[in-house]
């Protein structure tokens, strides 16, 4: 059996270290590549149809927005087969005093 990971990832504008700083890979992606070295897991970017803004405070205002309606977004694709994976890694953002840190 093998492994798969499954994260979503903010690039662009990311609060980092108390300053927004734009960022050509996000946090979360960089960290489900580590894993992947370390592991060799199949990697599975989650991708909302609707992308969320690039501006930090946009973005922001936007996810407190659909977790405040508990919305669920709909992907632009979904993982095939997943039952020929063993273990599943689940990368994501995490609120944080109502700033997404990823």
């Amino acid at each position: 059996m093998a492994g798969l990971i499954v994260y979503f990832s903010r690039k662009h504008q990311n609060y980092i270290n108390g300053v927004i700083r734009d960022l050509d890979v996000g946090n979360t992606e960089t960290a489900a590549r580590m894993i992947q070295k370390l592991t060799n897991a199949d990697l599975f970017q989650i991708e909302p149809l609707q992308e969320y803004s690039r501006d930090y405070n946009e973005c922001i205002a936007q996810a407190q927005a659909d977790q405040r309606r508990n919305a669920r977004p709909e992907l632009r694709r979904y993982p095939e087969e997943t039952e020929k994976y063993d273990t599943i890694y689940l990368g994501y953002p995490k609120m944080e005093q109502g700033y997404i840190c990823v």
